[in-house]
């Protein structure tokens, strides 16, 4: 009797400790798959944080046909003109359209270099639009000789000649205005450098066709530009989320000395 009563003490004692010991395995086991739900507090931003993002404003475009000047191109001269030498059209005649004026000039050493080409023995494009601060290079595509210069007010400079392959270092173009371009070696080459002081412009299609888009809602002063003598403006209000489309090819030009 008394060994049997000692038996089942050391039975309930045994049976209460392997029940203790599955309750804690068990435990741990809820705390593991608690831990591997639970991402780490680094891997994902809270909710709180994410929602403090700017507020994304709404641009309008302004589309529509500009006028274009018909004014001729320079012949090239005789001496260069042979058949050794083959002179190619120039581009057809564009429009320079931009928005607004003001704005801050672009950082040079961040903002993206232009090209204008030295090709076929003319300037490639003709005509370009850069915002102030725009680096510009010009290469020479030809076998020839080529320089390019300008003693305009808005950027005076001289590269000197240089051949084919050799290319000078980027000119900055800071200050807003036209800039003339020319060769030393063959005269008849023109082109021109528009500087603008806003991050809204464009260069037409031979057409006079054009599209800006991207614009700050607001009232706007448009210039259309045909040469240094000829150019118009116009008041335009840009609404947010809408496209204003404009027909200037009739408008009543604004004479500049």
């Amino acid at each position: 009797m008394k060994y049997a009563l000692l038996w089942r003490t050391k039975m309930l004692m045994t049976t209460s400790i392997l029940v203790a010991g599955l309750i804690i395995f068990q435990s741990r086991a809820d705390d593991s798959k608690t831990n591997q739900a639970e991402p780490p507090a680094s891997s994902a931003p809270v909710t709180a944080a994410t929602s403090e993002t700017q507020p994304v404003v709404e641009t309008g475009s302004l589309k529509g046909r500009a006028p274009i000047n018909k004014a001729k191109d320079a012949r090239p001269a005789k001496e260069y003109s042979g058949p050794s030498i083959k002179v190619e059209p120039a581009d057809p005649h564009v429009t320079a359209v931009w928005i607004g004026s003001g704005f801050p000039a672009l950082n040079p050493a961040l903002a993206p270099i232009k090209r204008i080409e030295q090709s076929g023995y003319q300037f490639r494009p003709s005509l370009m639009v850069v915002q102030t601060g725009t680096p510009v290079v010009f290469p020479n595509k030809d076998s020839m000789y080529h320089s390019v210069f300008s003693y305009s007010d808005a950027k005076s400079f001289d590269l000197g000649r240089f051949r084919q392959g050799e290319e000078p270092d980027a000119e900055v173009f800071d200050k807003p205005g036209h800039v003339q371009l020319f060769c030393e070696v063959h005269e008849h080459m023109r082109a021109t450098l528009i500087v603008v002081d806003t991050p809204w412009f464009v260069s037409t299609q031979p057409d006079g066709s054009f599209e800006i888009s991207g614009i700050t809602p607001g009232k706007y002063t448009a210039t259309i530009w045909l040469s240094a003598k000829k150019r118009f403006e116009q008041v335009i209000e840009i609404t947010a989320g809408k496209t204003l489309e404009v027909d200037w090819t009739n408008l009543v030009e604004t004479r500049h000395p």
